[in-house]
């Protein structure tokens, strides 16, 4: 086991801050760090370490869009409209059911022959990144059929649940329509539409509401010092305290003196060190 790819702090940190030099209780340690660093993210209300999201929000008469993950750091792509990406059909009349679903990680086809069997076939999105590649795989597939209408990202198709394909075509789309004008409140998360100057210029979307999909980098490149400390707080609190009895104010575990009273005032410690950078909602 390892601990998490996004893991606030990594093993050899904690077990430097706990002075601890023997592998015999690794796996215990970074179950501890991934449980911090999961209360961490979940007080702050953000993503700590820098990672790469696609993220799916509404926009309209606004000049900026607020994203969910703050800090920001390189936009890829701010994108709307709707344009056809291609076409799928079901070529077996007597199927019984024939559906499909983009989900937000992957592609899935479901058929149901007249005998009542089922298959389920699906594509995570890594495996097919084009649309061009997608409608290949599709028209491999038993009982359907695909017709490209534009190569774009399958990542950045819009998604959906089951539509039907028996009775009629379904056209999967694409936001087309790249924002590429915009500056960023870094910090708070917001990207202006500029329209070639400052947000005041009062360039805005269009009135009516409408899908945005924003391929950004969330998180901070270096994690600031004190939620670094915070996380290693926490974690070796989960670590000594995974065996505790919660009847007792304190027990020894070992040579360890343990305080539940310590342990709280520990987290208390830990939260106030994390509180200037919560997020509000």
């Amino acid at each position: 086991m390892a601990v998490d790819q996004y893991a606030i702090i990594s093993l050899a940190d904690l077990k430097a801050t706990l002075g601890i030099t023997v592998s015999d209780n690794d796996t215990q340690l970074e179950q501890a760090i991934d449980a911090a660093t999961y209360q961490v993210e979940s007080y702050l209300r953000r993503k700590v370490v820098q990672r790469r999201v696609i993220e799916w929000t509404t926009a309209g008469g606004e000049g900026a869009v607020l994203l969910r993950w703050a800090p920001i750091g390189h936009v890829h792509y701010l994108g709307s409209g709707r344009l056809a990406a291609l076409t799928i059909s079901s070529t077996v009349s007597t199927d019984v059911l024939a559906t499909v679903t983009m989900r937000e990680n992957e592609f899935c086809l479901t058929r149901v022959d007249a005998d009542g069997n089922e298959t389920v076939s699906h594509r995570n999105h890594n495996q097919v990144p084009t649309s061009q590649l997608l409608v290949a795989w599709i028209n491999q597939q038993t009982g359907f059929s695909a017709t490209l209408a534009s190569n774009c990202l399958v990542k950045y198709m819009h998604r959906f649940a089951g539509r039907d394909l028996l009775n009629a075509t379904a056209t999967l789309t694409y936001p087309d329509q790249a924002q590429l004008d915009t500056r960023a409140d870094i910090d708070r998360g917001i990207v202006y539409l500029t329209g070639g100057g400052f947000p005041d210029d009062g360039y805005r979307w269009p009135s009516a509401k409408q899908t945005i999909v924003a391929d950004y980098d969330a998180g901070y490149e270096e994690v600031p010092p004190d939620i670094e400390q915070a996380t290693r707080m926490l974690a070796a609190g989960i670590y000594y305290g995974r065996a505790r009895d919660y009847s007792l104010a304190s027990e020894s575990l070992g040579d360890y003196s343990y305080s539940l009273e310590g342990r709280a005032q520990a987290d208390r410690e830990a939260f106030q060190l994390l509180a200037p950078y919560r997020r509000l909602r």
